[in-house]
């Protein structure tokens, strides 16, 4: 699948629910991708990478060992969380491709 996507968005991580930045990749570090989204907590490892989802991101590698990625069900798309409902126990995940507007609330792991 080619990988559209959209220019703005804000994923928070998915361990944390904290916002994520966007970061630029070192060439010498990776040809996978560009750049991604890590976590602004200091102790916290996790990015988000477009078409990729969720691992950790440490020592100039990428730990596949703790990938975690949910697929859009309308477009195969890379889902990210968008949201959490602390109130509802209720996270909000959403399609990253730029002509998909899929949304799905499921109960955070935190409710399980």
């Amino acid at each position: 699948m080619n990988h559209h996507p959209k220019m703005t968005f804000f994923p928070l991580c998915d361990l944390h629910h904290c916002p994520m930045r966007r970061v630029m990749l070192d060439e010498s570090a990776s040809d996978d991708s560009q750049s991604f989204h890590q976590c602004q907590r200091r102790d916290c490892h996790r990015i988000y990478r477009d078409g990729h989802g969720y691992t950790d991101f440490a020592n100039g590698q990428f730990d596949r060992s703790r990938s975690s990625a949910r697929e859009c069900s309308i477009c195969g798309g890379t889902l990210y969380l968008a949201e959490v409902d602390r109130a509802r126990k209720v996270e909000t995940w959403e399609c990253a491709e730029i002509a998909c507007e899929f949304t799905e609330e499921l109960a955070s792991p935190s409710s399980r």
